[in-house]
């Protein structure tokens, strides 16, 4: 019981922050130039990669260790101190240069300001890892809940008042200190504060173990901002920033769901010797059949949806739509990988997988940059990331199939289940495109594609007996 409440609380409230956090989007769009938007997107994933090192697995030790005593606690806390503030320096002195090579001395003052959150942060990392390990979730969205307000409200007062992207910056100092002074107000009674700097061995053999896989992980999801922005620049950064934060909507949203309910769902049922293939083919083709219709509305009416929600300044990101719509259309088909791997006590697999991901995409940009001479466009580097991303498919398909007993046969029938439904949804969106006046309003378009695109894959899903079909009550329809 405990359990499920805890799971039905984390995917509430993690989905209002994410609505909360996806106005704050919408609102900036109109306050930040795409310029502003990449020069912050950079240096945020240059963070976001030293940020591996600084957690060092130290929050999943924590949940997962067995026998959690207070002096472990305060070992975990001294070590991830010395991690921050070893790393903070370093971040510190290396934001000029950083900034250097890539021709923005903007970069250099957000790194000196998110600098502070490394030495703000281990606190914050301990007591919600306390708060995680006993599954008080009511008190983790009550800290997730003021810590958006703050952050929404502090973001849109300071880009509003002309601070450009140093208004993302400071809103993520203020974010933290009011993450801080929640965690302080509900942390359990018992909880250690004082670190020690001696009995490391323990969390750092497991942090060893668990940096790897996050490092690829976290490398390959900067590495469209990190190049684009050295053979582009901010603008295009931020374009391209935007178009995959749309096309990411979905995953934001069905995310926490598969985080929080995929890995130990899949661990209990391997636990217990029950067959995966039937799990996970039933999964694939749940979330396939709710996101490729999605997909296909956002990429066929990809201009009205920029338009609407983040302005004609933004248009520029629009053709990427298409382009990314069809990589995250094919790559959400194996998402389960991950977490299916790490079920079964295969972690090291998952990070091959990442691992075949991030090599696939140095080459294909590697390759087009050399056809371009160094100088791509923001389209040419979007397909060569679609292609390293299709490409690079076949591991997790394989991996799933030798370990997981996921074969091709089994997600091509996961597949094809949803396959014929986006069909018919494909089509209709675009009949729409093209019988629609142009002179609509943006919005009117979007709103009779929901509603007409909508229609026909409830019908679709009736009519081809998709396995959705039986979550939906049709007879209430």
């Amino acid at each position: 019981m405990q359990l499920r409440k805890s799971l039905l609380i984390t995917f509430l409230s993690s989905n209002a922050s994410t609505v909360v956090m996806f106005g704050v989007t919408l609102v900036l769009a109109r306050l930040l130039s795409p310029a502003d938007i990449g020069v912050f997107s950079i240096a945020v994933v240059f963070i976001n990669i030293v940020a591996v090192f600084r957690d060092f697995g130290i929050h999943a030790y924590l949940v997962r260790e067995q026998l959690l005593t207070p002096a472990k606690v305060r070992s975990a806390l001294g070590l991830v101190l010395v991690l921050s503030w070893v790393l903070a320096a370093g971040l510190y002195l290396g934001a000029k240069p950083f900034a250097a090579f890539y021709g923005q001395p903007g970069i250099a003052d957000v790194l000196h300001v998110l600098t502070l959150s490394f030495l703000l942060v281990p606190y914050a990392a301990v007591l919600s890892a306390l708060l995680m390990r006993d599954m008080e979730a009511g008190k983790s969205a009550f800290v997730v809940m003021v810590s958006t307000v703050v952050y929404s409200c502090t973001c849109i007062a300071l880009a509003w008042l002309g601070f450009s992207y140093m208004a993302m910056a400071w809103a993520n100092v203020a974010n933290l200190l009011a993450n801080i002074a929640c965690l302080l107000y509900v942390r359990p009674k018992d909880a250690v504060l004082i670190p020690s700097f001696k009995g490391w061995r323990a969390p750092i053999q497991f942090g060893s173990g668990d940096i790897l896989g996050n490092l690829i992980i976290t490398t390959n999801n900067s590495v469209p901002d990190l190049l684009l922005g050295k053979m582009g620049g901010a603008h295009e950064v931020g374009l391209y920033s935007r178009a995959n934060g749309l096309v990411g909507i979905f995953q934001q949203v069905a995310g926490p769901a598969v985080k929080y309910n995929a890995l130990p769902f899949i661990a209990k049922n391997h636990h217990a010797k029950v067959p995966l293939s039937p799990l996970l083919t039933t999964s694939t083709s749940y979330l396939t059949g709710l996101a490729w219709p999605a997909f296909a509305v956002v990429a066929v009416f990809a201009d009205e949806v920029i338009t609407t929600l983040y302005g004609a300044q933004w248009l520029g990101a629009a053709p990427l739509v298409v382009v990314l719509c069809t990589s995250a259309a094919l790559q959400i088909g194996y998402s389960l990988a991950q977490p299916a791997l790490v079920a079964i006590g295969r972690p090291y697999l998952a990070a091959m997988a990442s691992g075949a991901h991030f090599f696939a995409r140095l080459l294909c940009i590697a390759l087009v940059s050399v056809a371009t001479k160094g100088s791509p466009s923001l389209m040419q580097f979007a397909l060569a990331i679609c292609v390293a991303d299709i490409v690079s498919l076949p591991v997790p398909a394989w991996l799933m199939a030798k370990h997981l007993g996921y074969s091709l046969q089994d997600s091509l029938a996961a597949h094809m289940a949803s396959l014929k439904v986006w069909v018919l949804c494909l089509l209709m969106a675009l009949i729409l495109k093209a019988l629609l006046p142009e002179d609509w309003p943006a919005f009117v378009h979007l709103l009779c594609a929901a509603m007409a695109v909508g229609g026909v894959w409830l019908a679709a899903l009736r009519y081809f007996a998709h396995p959705l079909k039986k979550e939906i009550k049709f007879n209430n329809i």
